[in-house]
């Protein structure tokens, strides 16, 4: 594959696995888990400004929208679906949409992350506000179903963050100015994966 390609899209430093024993597969998947915690343990301090901004916005009625297709979706709403009987969270305070919709949770969607529209589309179905928050899961940093809500919601006030691949960035926009943070990772799948599970 070519080298344009994202790291998600590229083949990964692990090869031939159907090769491999159990246990080189286990070491193999071990080391890339620890390349994952090195990696939020570098950003933790932008990770907390973000954090910090969005805890401000929530404790003024704000909620927190995750938005991703396939997988990095399906963490999200399964995030969002925890928070309340492990936070004590009301329903809908934290909310997890998939490209494709609920269906799309348990069976692909094809084509559903290539629409760049679609994602605002979900958002606004929630009537969201200048409160309320939107972290894009796209491991890619591509996807448009991710990419075209988080540009409609940064336009419109919201408070909006990604996290992508080759860097985690976290961009955030508040009601009085807007910065970028970029972070490096080597693997952001495996950092997707820690940020959403506490």
């Amino acid at each position: 594959m070519s080298n344009d390609l994202p790291p998600t899209e590229q083949s990964g430093l692990n090869t031939d696995l159907h090769l491999k024993s159990t246990p080189e597969l286990l070491s193999a998947m071990h080391e890339v888990d620890l390349d994952a915690l090195v990696a939020v343990k570098n950003c933790l301090p932008q990770i907390e400004i973000l954090v910090e901004n969005i805890v401000f916005r929530m404790q003024k009625g704000g909620r927190l929208f995750y938005l991703g297709a396939g997988t990095s979706g399906r963490l999200g709403v399964v995030d969002a679906s925890e928070c309340p009987p492990t936070f004590g969270v009301e329903h809908g305070v934290v909310v997890g949409l998939i490209a494709g919709g609920d269906s799309a949770i348990r069976k692909a969607v094809e084509g559903a992350e290539d629409d760049f529209e679609q994602g605002w589309k979900d958002l606004l179905e929630h009537d969201v506000n200048e409160t309320d928050n939107v972290i894009g899961i796209a491991a890619s940093g591509r996807t448009p179903y991710v990419i075209g809500a988080l540009k409609e919601a940064s336009a419109k006030g919201l408070l909006t963050g990604i996290t992508e691949s080759k860097t985690i960035q976290l961009s955030y926009r508040s009601s009085s100015h807007c910065e970028n943070i970029a972070i490096n990772s080597t693997n952001t799948r495996c950092s997707t994966l820690i940020w959403l599970y506490r």
